[in-house]
C-alpha cells in the first residue's frame, strides 16, 4: 500500500521543474559561489598567519646571574647549597629560554618573526603598523626571576607587551605564548620551592606544540558542500507537506480516505516518499560535487548511514508538517517552515558559517537541529572520523524522526474531520 504513495509523490515532483531546480540546481550553485568566494577563509585555503614582533631587552642576563650569585654568597649558605643554586642559575636563564626555546621553536618561527631592536628604537617601533606586538624586558629581569624561583623571594618584575589592535589574531598568538611562558616559570618556582633540582627536570617537557585534532582540515568547498546539502534537504519536508495539502484541496486525499486507507498508511506513505526523495537528492548533490569539486568520501558506509539517518529525520518532519497543515486546514505551517524555520535551522546548524565554533551554546543548539546534527557527522567523516565517534548524532536523528512521526499521527485529524 505504501509503494503507490511513493510513486505518486515521485511523479508529482518530476512534473514540477521549479521544485527540482530549488532542490538540485540551487544548492550546487551556492556551493560553487560560496566555496570559491570564501576559499581563503577556512581550512587548507586559509592564508598563512604571520606576526612581526619586536623584542626589547633592558636587562643584561650575564650581569644578573653574577648579581644573583653575590646575593647567594652573602647569605652564608653551606657549600653544597651554593653549588646547587649556582647550577640552577646557570640552567634557568629565562630570557634565553624565551628567545631560543620558545620563540625559537621550529613551528612557532614559521608564524612569529622575532626581531631584536635597540632601546632607542622603541618609539619608532610602537608607531610602526607592520609590527603585531612589542615585547619589553625590564631591567634586572633575570635577577628577580632567579631570586623568586631559587630563593623564594616575592617576584617584583614583569614583561610588558604592547599589542597592535589592528592585528588581533597575531597579537593573540603572541600573548598566548607569553602566558604559556609565565606558566612555565610558575612551574619552575613550585619545583624550586619543593627542593627539586632544576637540572633533574627536562626543560623541553614543560610544553609541546600539538594540533588540537589530528584529523585533516576542511576546506571551503567541502564545508559548503555539506552545509548546502543539509540545508536544502529541509525544503523537501516543506514542499512535500505542501503537495500533500494541495491533494486535499483537489479532493485526491478524499478519494484515498474513501478507499479505506488508514491515517497510519497515509502518513507512512508520506514518510517513506520524503525519505526516498531526500536520499536521492543527497546522492545527486554529493555525486556531482565528488566529480566536479573532488569532495571524496573515504568512509562510504558511514556516509550512507548518516545520510539515511538524516533522511529518516526529514521524513518524520515532513509527516508532522503534513499533519499540522491538515489540522489547521491550511498550508501555512509548511510555508512558515520553508520561509523562516529553514533559515533559522541553517544558521544554528552552521550551513553558512561555522558559528558553533565561536559559541558553545549555539553549537549545542545547532546539534539539536536535524541539519546541524547531520552536518556535524558528515564533516567529521570528511576529516577521517570513525562511525563509532558520531553515534550520538545518528541516534539523535533517529529519535528525532520517531518523535516527529509519533506527534504527526497524534495530531492528524480523524477520518471524519479529515474529509
Amino acid at each position: 500500500m505504501i509503494i503507490p504513495f511513493i510513486k505518486k509523490d515521485l511523479v508529482v515532483l518530476l512534473r514540477n521543474p521549479q521544485e527540482l531546480m530549488v532542490l538540485l540546481l540551487m544548492p550546487l550553485l551556492l556551493i560553487t559561489i560560496l566555496g570559491f568566494a570564501l576559499g581563503g577563509v577556512m581550512g587548507k585555503d586559509a592564508p598563512p598567519i604571520s606576526a612581526k614582533v619586536a623584542f626589547i631587552d633592558h636587562s643584561d642576563e650575564t650581569k644578573d646571574i653574577e648579581a644573583f650569585m653575590e646575593k647567594v654568597k652573602a647569605k652564608s649558605l653551606p657549600v653544597e647549597a651554593v653549588e646547587s643554586l649556582s647550577q640552577g642559575a646557570d640552567q634557568l636563564k629565562p630570557i634565553q629560554i624565551l628567545v631560543n626555546e620558545v620563540f625559537g621553536n621550529k613551528e612557532l618561527k614559521e608564524i612569529v618573526q622575532l626581531e631584536k631592536i635597540n632601546q632607542d628604537q622603541i618609539d619608532a617601533v610602537l608607531n610602526d603598523e607592520s609590527y603585531a606586538a612589542v615585547i619589553e624586558i625590564p631591567e634586572n629581569f633575570t635577577l628577580d626571576i632567579l631570586s623568586s624561583v631559587l630563593l623564594e623571594e616575592p617576584a617584583s618584575t614583569s614583561i610588558t607587551l604592547y599589542k597592535n589592535e589592528g592585528k588581533v589574531i597575531s597579537t593573540n598568538i603572541v600573548e598566548d605564548v607569553l602566558l604559556h611562558f609565565q606558566k612555565q616559570l610558575s612551574t619552575m618556582t613550585v619545583i624550586g620551592k619543593a627542593g627539586i633540582l632544576l637540572e633533574a627536570v627536562d626543560s623541553k617537557a614543560f610544553g609541546a606544540v600539538e594540533t588540537v585534532s589530528k584529523r585533516d582540515p576542511i576546506n571551503s568547498v567541502q564545508y559548503y558542500t555539506v552545509g548546502m546539502s543539509v540545508m536544502f534537504i529541509m525544503f523537501i519536508a516543506s514542499n512535500s507537506s505542501s503537495f500533500a495539502y494541495r491533494e486535499k484541496q483537489l479532493h485526491v486525499f478524499n478519494r484515498i480516505i474513501l478507499s479505506n486507507t488508514s491515517r497510519w498508511s497515509y502518513l507512512t506513505g508520506v514518510f517513506f516518499s520524503v525519505m526516498l526523495i531526500a536520499f536521492i537528492q543527497q546522492i545527486i548533490l554529493y555525486g556531482v560535487t565528488s566529480l566536479v569539486f573532488d569532495v571524496v568520501w573515504e568512509d562510504i558506509l558511514g556516509f550512507i548511514v548518516v545520510n539515511l539517518s538524516l533522511c529518516f529525520a526529514i521524513g518524520g518532519l515532513a509527516t508532522l508538517l503534513t499533519s499540522l497543515n491538515f489540522r489547521i486546514n491550511s498550508e501555512a505551517v509548511s510555508s512558515f517552515f520553508g520561509n523562516v524555520m529553514v533559515a533559522i535551522f541553517a544558521f544554528l546548524g552552521g550551513s553558512f558559517t561555522p558559528i558553533g565554533d565561536s559559541s558553545s551554546v549555539i553549537g549545542f543548539l545547532g546539534n539539536l537541529t536535524p541539519n546541524g546534527a547531520g552536518m556535524s557527522s558528515l564533516l567529521q567523516l570528511l576529516q577521517g572520523a570513525e562511525l563509532s565517534s558520531i553515534y550520538n548524532h545518528i541516534l539523535f536523528l533517529l529519535v528525532f524522526g520517531l518523535i516527529m512521526m509519533t506527534v504527526a499521527v497524534v495530531s492528524f485529524p480523524k477520518r471524519g474531520d479529515a474529509i
